[in-house]
C-alpha cells in the first residue's frame, strides 16, 4: 500500500464528528496469502512458495514452501497470513463492486467471491454501503491529495493537518462530481448574484483566481478553501538579490 504522511485511523478520528460522514462498518479484506513462486525470508533460511493462496509457515510439516539458496537481494520477512473466523464480516471488492461479505467457516484464508462455502454476499448490507465512505474512497482521496503536497514546503508539524484537509477537500469533491453525474457542471468561485426563475446565477472573477488558478479549484468546498489557507503563509515568501561578479576563473 502506498504510504502517506497520515493513515485510514487518523483521517477518520480527526473528521469523526463532521456532519454528513459515515465511514463503511466492517473492515476491509485484505489477501495476506502468498502466491506460487513468493519468496521469503523465514527461521534464518530463505524460502519460495510452491503454491497459490499458501498460508503455511515455511520449515513445518506439508507447508508448501521450499527452501532456495540465500538471494542477492533482501527478502520480506515472512508474516503469519490473516485467517477470519466464521461470522466474520469485511468489505471486499468483487467483480470490481463493493459488498459487504460473511465468513462461513473458521479459519478462512480465501478470497471473498471464490468460494461459495466461504464466503456469502449480505445483499441486506451491502445495499447500505452507498450511503458510507469507504476505505477505498479515502485512499483515492489521498493519492489526488499528493498531486497537491509538497512536504518540503511546510514544518513537520504542520504537514498532517495540511494533508489531511487536502484530502477531505478531494474526498468531498469526488462525491459531488459523482453525485453531478456525466453531465455535471460546475463552477467555483464566490456568488454575488441569484435568480429564481431559469436559476441564474453568477459568479465573482477574483483577481485572486486569476493568480491563483489553484486557489479557484481549491474554492469549490469549504474544505479546499481551509486547506489553502492553512499553506498560504508557506506558500508566499520574499525574494532577495545579491550583486555579485564572476572571477572567470
Amino acid at each position: 500500500m502506498t504510504e502517506y504522511p497520515v493513515s485510514l485511523d487518523q483521517f477518520k478520528t480527526y473528521f469523526m464528528r463532521e456532519a454528513g460522514l459515515e465511514y463503511q462498518p466492517y473492515p476491509t479484506f485484505v489477501k495476506t496469502t502468498y502466491g506460487l513462486g513468493d519468496k521469503v525470508k523465514h527461521a534464518d533460511n530463505n524460502w519460495v512458495s510452491t503454491a497459490a493462496d499458501n498460508w503455511s509457515e515455511p520449515g513445518e510439516p506439508e507447508s508448501h514452501w521450499e527452501a532456495i539458496p540465500e538471494e542477492t537481494e533482501e527478502l520480506p520477512v515472512w508474516l503469519p497470513p490473516i485467517k477470519y473466523s466464521e461470522g466474520d464480516k469485511v468489505v471486499a471488492l468483487v467483480n470490481f463492486k463493493p459488498g459487504v461479505w460473511e465468513s462461513l467457516v473458521a479459519d478462512n484464508y480465501a478470497v471473498p467471491g471464490t468460494d461459495e462455502d466461504a464466503w456469502e454476499l449480505d445483499e441486506g448490507a451491502t445495499e447500505e454501503l452507498d450511503s458510507v465512505i469507504l476505505d477505498a474512497d479515502i485512499l483515492r482521496a489521498m493519492g489526488e491529495a499528493s498531486f497537491k503536497f509538497n512536504m518540503n514546503l511546510f514544518p513537520k508539524n504542520r504537514q498532517d493537518i495540511i494533508f489531511l484537509y487536502l484530502t477531505m477537500f478531494f474526498l468531498v469533491y469526488d462525491r459531488q462530481a459523482a453525485a453531478s453525474g456525466l453531465n455535471g457542471n460546475s463552477a467555483a468561485g464566490p456568488v454575488i448574484q441569484r435568480t429564481v426563475g431559469k436559476m441564474s446565477v453568477t459568479y465573482m472573477q477574483s483577481t485572486l483566481y486569476k493568480s491563483n488558478p489553484s486557489y479557484e479549484f481549491l474554492s469549490s468546498n469549504e474544505y479546499g478553501k481551509k486547506a489553502y489557507n492553512l499553506m498560504a503563509p508557506f506558500l508566499r515568501g520574499g525574494v532577495r538579490f545579491f550583486a555579485g561578479a564572476n572571477t572567470g576563473d
